[in-house]
């Protein structure tokens, strides 16, 4: 007889953990950067409205981290990168926005649709979209996010991002539509774990159609990390 599922914790109590953890996520990437080395692929193609493909950029980046210090070399430097840190996070943001504001609740309704397993591991699956009504957006990016919606996969032991797909519900007009307006904008990325307990993002997607003064543009970007090793 299988044992009865552990119960769902409350939506709130999982946004509040993840948001915790968001903020641990400058350290764990610059921990992931200085111990493992990787190959970094990059395709970004542009395409008019017809769909005809204009231009492709791709860039490959090899990270390869130095080797480890030993003895009193490694405790100066362990204390170097924390301070490095603490000053400067190299952060990557686009793990981050989605829980760049204390305030969620004020800027999204949330939904727990249960529990799915990736990669072996239990993740809550939370819905969310926005509350409607007009929200404060001073910024571009506060115009994103006020439209966004989709679904997060969250890590149910350490309450990690391990999965987001994002969509804007609407149009978001750039300084009043006079510069452009993006028209449709999707995001997607994939994360995994390494054994010592680091995140990754092993595949990032986005999709983008705009309109740039007068001309109307299609993007497509793919990112990977792949052949992804501890150094020395």
């Amino acid at each position: 007889m299988n044992p009865e599922p552990t119960p769902l914790p409350p939506v709130e109590t999982i946004v509040a953990r993840a948001w915790q953890r968001a903020q641990t996520e400058p350290a764990n990437d610059q921990a992931f950067k200085t111990t493992y080395g990787y190959i970094r692929n990059k395709t970004t193609e542009y395409r008019n409205i017809r769909g005809n493909l204009t231009e492709r950029k791709t860039k490959t980046s090899v990270n390869e981290p130095a080797p480890r210090p030993t003895g009193d070399l490694a405790e100066a430097a362990a204390e170097s990168a924390w301070t490095t840190n603490a000053v400067s996070p190299d952060t990557s943001k686009h793990k981050r926005d989605l829980l760049s504001t204390t305030n969620l609740a004020a800027r999204y309704t949330f939904e727990l649709q249960g529990r799915e397993i990736i990669e072996g591991r239990p993740a809550f699956v939370v819905a969310f979209q926005p509350v409607g009504g007009k929200l404060p957006a001073p910024t571009l990016k506060d115009r994103f996010l006020n439209k966004a919606a989709g679904r997060v996969w969250v890590d149910e032991e350490e309450f990690a991002l391990v999965k987001v797909d994002v969509h804007l519900t609407d149009s978001v007009s750039v300084v009043g539509g006079l510069v452009g307006k993006v028209h449709k904008f999707k995001l997607s990325f994939g994360r995994e774990r390494t054994e010592d307990g680091l995140w990754y993002t092993r595949l990032l997607t986005w999709h983008l159609e705009l309109r740039e003064v007068i001309v109307e543009r299609v993007i497509d970007c793919v990112e990977t990390k792949t052949e992804v090793r501890k150094g020395r």
